[in-house]
């Protein structure tokens, strides 16, 4: 049972991160209709900067400005090359954000090199903490509590706020959006720095674990990317759910199903995501929180 709760309580820490990831996957789809595939590049780079910021600036303070830094660029990104997009075929959007992920991660080689860096942080990077009979790393605490944070902050944010009415309206009709008055630009662009900024956290939680950064850390993105599928692609709470759910069945099932499969089962917990992906694209294809589409003849 002790097992069970550290590895539930590692898993949801996992999960943490992926709901970050889904959760600026998700934001961006619904206000712009258009997957980014460049949002692992932005998660990479808003780890590499904290590494590079926290040796100048108190380590929160750090994190809030690789947070903007990133948020910024990918509003920029959004205002300059993907908003031009608007209209055309969804492939040739996901092309152009995988040919800008290319760039992103040829800029962070070159600016911060191919060698692994460390993330540090304000405790001890290897202190446990004791939840019941189980012991648990701080740093999976923290990861739990910040995405808690930042996850009822934007709940808030878009349910409660006037700018929040407005991503909500432009997320359903951008035309009458702007019949309305509302600055649909400024609020894509708002999008899309939330999304980043969002993006450069869990690249900084999930470089505490196993306390590195490196150039292949925005893959990490893609197996959080599973989540907006099984949650449903128009349900930003959904993704979230789903991204939990997958970061506590990729760590339950690396210890309890993996070790059966023998040399099958080496990294199975690693395309588990994918597995449950294509199950609920068979049994569900909108997903878990997915809404029907109602069309008039």
């Amino acid at each position: 049972m002790t097992q069970l709760l550290q590895l539930g309580i590692s898993g949801l820490a996992l999960g943490a991160s992926y709901a970050l990831i889904a959760l600026g996957f998700s934001v961006v789809y619904r206000a712009s209709r258009l997957f980014n595939f460049a949002h692992g590049e932005l998660l990479a780079l808003g780890a590499f900067l904290m590494t590079a910021l926290v040796e100048v600036l108190p380590w929160w303070l750090a994190l809030a400005a690789s947070a903007c830094l990133t948020g910024g660029l990918a509003a920029l990104l959004e205002r300059t090359v993907l908003r031009r997009m608007v209209g055309r075929p969804v492939f040739t959007t996901i092309i152009l954000t995988l040919f800008l992920g290319l760039l992103l991660r040829a800029g962070i080689v070159i600016a911060f090199g191919t060698d692994t860096r460390g993330m540090p942080t304000p405790w001890d990077a290897m202190a446990e903490v004791q939840v019941g009979n189980a012991t648990v790393l701080l740093s999976s605490l923290v990861s739990l509590g910040a995405t808690t944070v930042v996850l009822v902050g934007m709940h808030a944010l878009v349910q409660r706020t006037p700018l929040g009415v407005a991503m909500r309206a432009a997320s359903e009709n951008q035309e009458v959006a702007l019949v309305l008055g509302i600055p649909v630009g400024r609020v894509l662009g708002f999008t899309w720095f939330l999304a980043g900024a969002t993006a450069a956290v869990a690249g900084v939680f999930l470089g505490m674990f196993p306390r590195s950064v490196d150039s292949n850390l925005g893959y990490v993105a893609l197996r959080a990317f599973p989540a907006i599928i099984v949650g449903g692609l128009e349900s930003v709470v959904g993704a979230v759910v789903a991204a939990f759910m997958l970061g506590l069945l990729e760590v339950l099932s690396q210890a309890y199903v993996n070790p059966h499969l023998g040399a099958f089962g080496h990294n199975f917990h690693a395309v588990f995501p994918y597995a449950a992906m294509i199950l609920f694209l068979v049994l569900r294809p909108r997903g878990l929180w997915g809404e029907h589409e109602v069309r008039r003849v």
